[in-house]
């Protein structure tokens, strides 16, 4: 296996390196530590050609300009926050009235201390970062670790750490965009989704939790057994930016047909949040293309946006003393495997 750091780009005076983890089958894990960006995963489909199966550009002046979090770690808190308000606190209010995404100048915009690190069966770069009290209205110095792992079988292993030294908020994501085509050849409509989820979370028009759970049983939104995506978008149309519980083994599938390759997320995180991109149509370019509905699909694993407004919801309050650690493994295999 090895491990390569090159120069990728400059931001506000801060050099960004590019790593690029490959293993022994010659399957590519790339990332920078500029948002701690996932920029490129490429894979064998059934045929044993290599692509890369994530959206991404090919330079940093991009993820800053345009990038809809394309790969990025999200945080302190990815998701919306209601009104921008916890407890006392008044956090940054960037999407209308409401909170996202961590606010402004976000962990996906900042420039990470970063190293390669090196085991028996994984190589790998930990990204580690200091959250200053107030950042973006939270209390607390936060120091958060977020490691990217790649394997002989790849399979890409994410964990996240996080200390506080006062009472705040953490609910981080990756916000990677996956198309299993391969260099997007094809849209993502052919691909079928699974989950383990028998619930998702209502939400109002401004995308926020009602604080309702409502069961998936006999609506469009029931990925309990494969379902073709290009079906679950006729039954509705607007698409898909939902959260859903994740119960039992917490493990989603996503599978490209003629491709043969085979996505499997596994998490300790509460729910996860899918988005079709449906209606995402941009001016920026995907692989020498614009950006257009379907294109790719993120699976954000989180706990609940908005959770700090719903006791029923698993708590995203880290105190001090405590240790947040939390995990989310990406599998990717074909028929032949």
């Amino acid at each position: 296996m090895d491990a390569r750091k090159q120069h990728y780009g400059w931001y506000e005076g801060q050099e960004v390196f590019e790593y690029v983890l490959t293993n022994d089958q010659q399957a590519v894990f790339r990332c920078i530590n500029y948002g701690a960006v996932v920029t490129g995963i490429e894979v064998p489909d059934q045929w044993g050609k290599k692509e890369n199966v994530v959206l991404g550009f090919k330079q940093l002046e991009d993820y800053v300009k345009d990038s809809p979090y394309f790969g990025a770690f999200v945080g302190r808190v990815a998701g919306r926050i209601a009104d921008g308000t916890w407890s006392t606190y008044q956090l940054t209010q960037n999407n209308r009235k409401h909170h996202m995404h961590g606010g402004e100048h976000n962990f996906s915009q900042l420039v990470w201390d970063s190293q390669i690190v090196q085991e028996d069966n994984r190589i790998g770069v930990a990204f580690s970062l200091m959250s200053p009290d107030g950042d973006n209205g939270y209390p607390g110095n936060l120091r958060v670790t977020v490691t990217y792992y790649w394997t002989n079988d790849n399979i890409w292993e994410m964990l996240v750490t996080a200390e506080t030294d006062q009472t705040t908020l953490f609910n981080p994501t990756n916000h990677t965009y996956f198309n299993l085509s391969g260099n997007t050849k094809r849209k993502i409509l052919e691909h079928t989704l699974q989950m383990d989820a028998e619930s998702y979370a209502e939400t109002d028009k401004t995308k926020i939790p009602t604080g309702r759970l409502l069961p998936v049983a006999e609506t469009a939104l029931d990925f309990r057994e494969p379902k073709r995506l290009a079906d679950a978008i006729n039954e509705r149309r607007e698409g898909f930016d939902t959260p859903f519980k994740l119960s039992g083994a917490k493990t989603i599938r996503l599978c490209e047909p003629e491709s043969g390759r085979s996505l499997k997320i596994e998490t300790n995180r509460e729910a996860v949040v899918v988005f079709s991109t449906t209606g995402m149509d941009e001016d920026y370019l995907v692989d020498g293309e614009k950006m257009s509905s379907h294109r790719g699909i993120a699976l954000e694993t989180q706990e609940f946006p908005d959770a700090v407004h719903h006791p029923e919801f698993r708590s995203i309050i880290l105190e001090p003393g405590r240790m947040h650690r939390s995990f989310t493994k990406y599998t990717f295999t074909t028929p032949t495997e």
